[in-house]
């Protein structure tokens, strides 16, 4: 436990089988749900890219996220955007899943792993040409 206003130390790993994912929970169905039943397949099959934080001194998931890297099309987004040499699709990296275990919550873990997906973004979309990170909003049961 911390002390109030303290955010706890982190560590970040890629999502691996030590990972006792069906005990996480953050309260929302469907995070809790695709991370027991579908990151792992996800990221094994190179469809998302799935890191979770730890405690310090402990291996069980505190938060997770995970990146997927896609094209979007430009007409099915809200607002304007340029259309990056006349195509109708650009390349992103959606933090489409985030999430952090129920007893942990209002510590400041989401925050930190909010930075650190937009460090991997910084990283990787630097490397190979992702002009924008996507945040994807869910509406259900948050």
């Amino acid at each position: 436990m911390t002390h109030q206003g303290a955010v706890p130390s982190i560590g970040y790993m890629a999502l691996n089988k030590a990972a006792s994912q069906s005990q996480f929970k953050c309260g929302a169905t469907s995070i809790d749900r695709y991370f027991a039943r579908e990151a792992w397949k996800q990221h094994t099959g190179g469809v998302h890219r799935v890191t979770y934080g730890h405690l310090e001194g402990a291996v069980a998931p505190a938060a997770f996220f995970s990146l997927a890297c896609v094209t979007e099309e430009i007409k099915k987004l809200k607002g304007s955007y340029h259309p990056f040499g006349g195509a109708d699709r650009f390349p992103c990296l959606p933090l489409v899943w985030l999430g952090v275990h129920r007893q942990l919550q209002g510590q400041g873990i989401g925050k930190l792993m909010v930075g650190r997906a937009i460090k991997i973004f910084a990283e990787v979309g630097s490397q190979i040409g992702l002009p924008h990170l996507v945040l994807v909003p869910i509406s259900e049961d948050v």
